[in-house]
């Protein structure tokens, strides 16, 4: 499970508070520009872990567009695991 808290701090990273949303990309504190698809990636390949992250289209509709991101990965015991974020694009 150390895994899940890893991808869930970076997901935590990109939560806008000011529209209550998760967010596709973000500005670090130096002012460069992150995505978290990237970011989660770059995590995984610097353990070793066989993942697949992926972007799904959600919906759109007037003000917002939805995406989902899905991460997928296999626990050093060989068990698969899955967790999806909802994106709002604004």
């Amino acid at each position: 499970m150390m895994i899940r808290k890893m991808i869930e701090e970076i997901i935590e990273k990109y939560y806008r508070e000011d529209g209550e949303y998760y967010s596709r990309d973000r500005e670090d504190e130096s002012g460069n520009d992150l995505e978290m698809d990237e970011e989660i990636k770059s995590a995984l390949e610097e353990k070793g872990i066989q993942f697949k992250v992926e972007f799904e289209y959600g919906f759109s509709s007037p003000g917002y567009d939805n995406d989902f991101l899905a991460i997928a990965w296999i626990e050093a015991d060989g068990t698969l695991e899955l967790t999806t974020v909802l994106l709002e694009i604004k």
